[in-house]
């Protein structure tokens, strides 16, 4: 292969490498608390485009027979381990569902309180999905008691407002008893974190539902460019802060019940992100990853295919089947894991 550059090509080599040190930053990122750099903590955000950039230059470095495409090459192979948090394609899941347990996890946006999706009844459209979808547990984010929610097959339920005068809130259904409930109030946010303690069988299992600090972003990409940039990156930037610190208190709540657990969380921040990844570091296992099948999108941000909700479970418990429902009843959408308890 040749290695002399014209011109142009060395522009475009630049280029490469400035998205070479990008996609290496973002690697590095999960390890580095938020708190260092809630600045490059943001830079995480664009780890799957900065891997798609440098795909596309190390395959115009090989079109054009120049060694310079080892540079890109290398780094989108050592990314593998976060391909594999993007996008899988799960074949072999277990096909003994039917007496698994079924856990669904779903950020609700307050049942379209300020109709933001126009002509939808959303209390009534979930509680219909949710009847026909059939799960033994449900855990909801930006939860509000809605008229229409009817929930009448979930006996059991800990709903959690973060103040007696509060609407919203967020809420653990299930079909099994519930003997114990628990808050995780994190400060200075409307943001909250729940726990139930579920009997299933012979079996108890911690259920959590938790939601981490918003961004405090429109999910559009024409309203993000009218946006003070300055002023984004210090709001999305303290955001990532706050969520370290909330991840912190969800842990130390892990550390004090030796119950398996099971784990819904709206993280309003990527499955290769710093906070996913001291949350998984507690013997948890992502559902997605074991059993899911395809991009796994939660969340509505135009074209990104954005996963921002998950469901955890602790290795103990074996994870059979996932599934990401399209319906369009809030701005994020409805998760659910089937789970087989293991002896």
């Amino acid at each position: 292969m040749k290695s002399k550059l014209n011109f142009f090509q060395k522009v475009v080599f630049v280029f490469n490498m400035f998205f070479a040190i990008c996609l290496l930053i973002a690697y590095i990122l999960p390890l580095v608390p938020p708190k260092f750099s809630a600045f490059l903590s943001i830079l995480n955000l664009g780890l799957p485009v900065f891997m798609l950039i440098n795909l596309f230059f190390a395959i115009y470095w090989m079109i054009r027979l120049k060694l310079h495409f080892l540079v890109s090459f290398i780094l989108v192979i050592c990314g593998y381990s976060y391909v594999n948090k993007i996008i899988v394609f799960n074949t072999n899941a277990d096909s003994i569902t039917a007496n698994g347990l079924k856990v669904m996890s779903y950020n609700v946006r307050l049942f379209n309180e300020y109709n933001w999706i126009k002509d939808i009844d959303a209390a009534l459209e979930i509680s219909n999905f949710i009847a026909n979808e059939d799960p033994d547990i449900v855990a909801f984010q930006d939860y509000i008691q809605a008229d229409d929610l009817n929930m009448d097959a979930y006996p059991y339920r800990f709903e959690k407002f973060k103040t007696p005068s509060s609407k919203i809130g967020i809420a653990i259904f299930s079909k099994y008893k519930i003997i114990n409930t628990g808050t995780i109030d994190f400060p200075n946010t409307h943001n909250n974190a729940i726990f139930s303690d579920v009997v299933i069988s012979q079996d108890t299992l911690r259920v959590y539902a938790a939601h981490l600090e918003s961004l405090k972003v429109i999910p559009d990409v024409k309203e993000l460019n009218k946006e003070n940039r300055q002023q984004l990156i210090n709001r999305v930037g303290k955001s990532f802060v706050k969520q370290q610190e909330q991840a912190k208190m969800l842990t130390d709540n892990f550390e004090a019940t030796l119950l398996p657990k099971i784990v819904c969380i709206d993280m309003n921040n990527t499955s290769f992100s710093y906070v996913s990844n001291k949350i998984l570091k507690h013997n948890l296992e992502d559902a997605f990853i074991m059993s899911g099948y395809g991009l796994g999108k939660t969340f509505d941000f135009d074209f990104l295919p954005l996963r921002i909700d998950a469901i955890y479970n602790e290795s103990s418990i074996k994870s059979v089947d996932f599934k990401n429902y399209n319906v369009n009843f809030s701005d994020h959408y409805p998760i659910m894991a089937t789970f087989i308890l293991e002896d």
